[in-house]
């Protein structure tokens, strides 16, 4: 904590942007305000923080007071939750993602997809519909990702969604391929995915009762309902 430099101001403001303001904090609280609380399940959401930082962002959430830290029984790896404050963030956390999905230019940002996040992202906001089977399988193929992340499958259960890397060996039910720009532009509402669809950007493919209503199942990013400003007005993001 003694290389954390402060504002030397009283003010909220300034008070709370020296706990706030520095590498990956927002992105980790993300995280924990979206349901996630081990350290494995926490990382994943931030695939390319390294294990030492993230752990000393989780330390110094403890010491501010926005997690508490305790064990989920014997055997089992710590957890971390939010305390009352930490959970008060949500409101600020989403007005930053908001004003990010109004205002910045995303084009910039997909020159370098980071596969493992955009697929995170998709198995956190799917939807488990009562009219899919027990087991609903759905593979994901990008032909212009860097080999080894080009196939993903989805697995449907009653409680839980997983997210495998490698062939689970189960029947595939629905085949999604399209280009990783194309996947993001669809999951964060600046494409739609009818007209994707129409113009062949993206390919569904498997039996019509599942490909009929895959926008119902596959959801998009919990802001892409919201619209872009002009591209006159857009805030251009640096790197």
């Amino acid at each position: 904590m003694q290389e954390r430099n402060g504002y030397g101001q009283y003010c909220p403001l300034s008070m709370a942007a020296e706990i706030l303001c520095t590498r990956w904090t927002v992105l980790i609280l993300r995280q924990l305000l979206e349901g996630a609380s081990g350290f494995n399940e926490i990382r994943r959401g931030v695939p390319l923080v390294s294990r030492t930082l993230l752990a000393q962002r989780l330390r110094e959430f403890e010491t501010f007071g926005l997690v508490s830290r305790g064990s989920e029984g014997p055997g089992k790896p710590a957890a971390y939750r939010l305390t009352e404050a930490g959970k008060a963030l949500g409101e600020v956390v989403r007005a930053i993602a908001v004003w990010g999905q109004e205002w910045i230019d995303v084009e910039p940002s997909l020159a370098d997809v980071d596969t493992d996040f955009l697929m995170w992202d998709i198995r956190r906001h799917v939807r488990r519909l009562s009219s899919l089977p027990d087991r609903f399988v759905v593979r994901f193929h990008f032909p212009d990702a860097p080999e080894g992340k080009r196939l993903h499958w989805l697995v449907f259960a009653r409680d839980e969604v997983d997210l495998c890397y490698v062939d689970p060996g189960f029947e595939i039910d629905v085949q999604i391929e399209a280009a990783l720009k194309t996947m993001v532009r669809i999951w964060i509402g600046s494409q739609g995915l009818s007209g994707a669809l129409a113009n062949g950007d993206i390919q569904i493919d498997g039996p019509r009762k599942f490909t009929s209503n895959a926008a119902d199942w596959l959801g998009l990013g919990s802001l892409a309902e919201i619209q872009k400003r002009p591209a006159e007005l857009r805030v251009l993001r640096a790197g």
